[in-house]
């Protein structure tokens, strides 16, 4: 019985092997556009669209490439394994412990989608051009600064900001599962309201650049997400309440 559980756990992973891949060298193949793709991030609000890069090594292409080709790769390699995981422990779970686990992972994967689309169009490009055009104040008005990237350094920045977001993305669905785990204590997170909001802004400010129109609207947002949480789990205890209230007049 053990050996035919190692044996589907070997397939799984070797089908995800396999499709990693795969992935690695379609990501490869079309290298060009992809890298592209992410260079455009950086023209949203970039209004002259004048926007090049210089090239120091032989290599530093080619290496951009593969970094970017293993990027992409790596990140849907990690929901497919994921994927995998979960429909081999499927067999060994209850109904409702099946259901519970599903609606967790459906919500996780919405949330990732969320947050790659929020990264790419709003806080990656909000961050290049705070730290690209930000005014820089001299005694000396006629010294120039020029900045001319090199392409290495912007891939590094992108996966450093990607970093960053993707640690808050993290917190934020350990958040939702303290909160779904622990939904009978809502006094106790009403009266840690305040604390809340203070770490919220702590919290962006760590995380974006030093400008205080960027921080109130992480701020805000992570505070919106926070009340629409809480007003879907106090909702959801009312039904269930209810339903059972129901349940024992019948």
């Amino acid at each position: 019985m053990i050996y035919k559980y190692l044996l589907e756990a070997r397939y799984r992973a070797f089908f995800s092997f396999i499709a990693w891949s795969f992935l690695l060298l379609n990501c490869y193949f079309f290298k060009e556009t992809l890298l592209y793709t992410f260079i455009k991030f950086s023209w949203i609000n970039n209004y002259n669209n004048t926007l090049y890069f210089l090239i120091t090594d032989v290599t530093e292409v080619f290496v951009t490439y593969l970094h970017l080709s293993y990027f992409i790769a790596n990140q849907i390699t990690f929901i497919f394994i994921c994927y995998q995981i979960f429909g081999f422990i499927s067999t060994g779970l209850y109904q409702f412990e099946y259901v519970y686990f599903k609606s967790i992972s459906i919500i996780i994967l919405i949330c990732w989608i969320l947050f790659v689309l929020l990264l790419n169009n709003f806080i990656f490009p909000a961050s290049w051009s705070f730290f690209v055009q930000s005014p820089i104040f001299l005694p000396i008005k006629t010294l120039t600064f020029y900045f001319e990237a090199k392409l290495s350094e912007y891939w590094n920045f992108y996966i450093t900001i990607y970093n960053i977001s993707y640690f808050i993305y993290q917190l934020i669905v350990f958040f939702l599962i303290f909160l779904n785990l622990f939904k009978t204590h809502f006094l106790i997170i009403k009266k840690l309201r305040k604390v809340w909001y203070f770490a919220f802004f702590l919290l962006a400010t760590c995380i974006t650049p030093p400008d205080v129109m960027y921080q109130l609207i992480i701020s805000i947002c992570i505070i919106m997400i926070y009340e629409l949480i809480l007003i879907y789990l106090l909702l959801k205890v009312e039904f269930i309440n209810l339903s059972r209230q129901s349940i024992k007049t019948y």
